[in-house]
Formats: C-alpha cells, sequence, structure tokens
C-alpha cells in the first residue's frame, strides 16, 4: 500500500513538472493543431476550463476540449481519486498573437484556484 501511494506520488510530480513546462507558449502555423495538457483530479471537484473572457485576441485560434484520461493502475482500472490529465486542443486559425487563460475551479465556486496563461503565436 505504501509503495503504491509513494508511485503515485512520483506519478504526479512528474507530470505536474512536465505539464508546467510545455504550457508557456506555443507556435503554430495557420492551420495547425496542438494539445494542452493539465494535471486535474475532478474527485476533488476541481476541474480545468478555457477562460476566453479572460483571453487575449481569442478569435486567432479555436480551443476545444479534448477530453480527460485518469492515471494510475491499468487503463482499464485507474486508481480511484487519483489526478488524470485535463486536455484542450488549440488549432490555428489567423496570424497573430493570443493571450489563452486557463483556469482550474470548482464549478459552483466563484474564484479559481489556478491560472495558467499560454502565450500563442500563429504564423
Amino acid at each position: 500500500m505504501t509503495k503504491s501511494i509513494l508511485i503515485a506520488i512520483a506519478v504526479i510530480l512528474l507530470e505536474l513538472s512536465a505539464v508546467r513546462a510545455k504550457e508557456r507558449s506555443l507556435s503554430l502555423a495557420a492551420g495547425e493543431t496542438r494539445t494542452i495538457e493539465f494535471v486535474e483530479n475532478p474527485s476533488t471537484g476541481y476541474v480545468w476550463r478555457f477562460d476566453r473572457a479572460a483571453s487575449g485576441n481569442p478569435a486567432i485560434v479555436r480551443v476545444g476540449e479534448d477530453g480527460f484520461s485518469p492515471s494510475g493502475g491499468e487503463s482499464d482500472r485507474p486508481f480511484v481519486g487519483a489526478p488524470g490529465r485535463r486536455r484542450f486542443r488549440v488549432e490555428a486559425v489567423a496570424v497573430g498573437r493570443a493571450r489563452l487563460v486557463f483556469v482550474e475551479e470548482r464549478p459552483w465556486e466563484k474564484r479559481p484556484v489556478q491560472r495558467r496563461v499560454v502565450e500563442v503565436r500563429v504564423r
């Protein structure tokens, strides 16, 4: 039991560092699509969403939710309560720069607990 908890913690820390390293900026050609991932634990009620209103110039991209993948355990039996990855698909539609804002929140609460900004350059 202790070993599986330590493995789960190590996986979480690795996922956090990998996601943070990728999310700062994107450079895309018009028509190109990329995926942004955030670590999320929906069992706590906290989920990530794209905040179009807080973003700058979001019209040059299409942002869509691309699902959630739980982590840990076997693919058909993930660890209960374990975090996973929330994916968003970003498609470049026009040349320019955008500042995309993603927030992690409980939908019934008024304030997000985390906010991440992704700078996008479409060439």
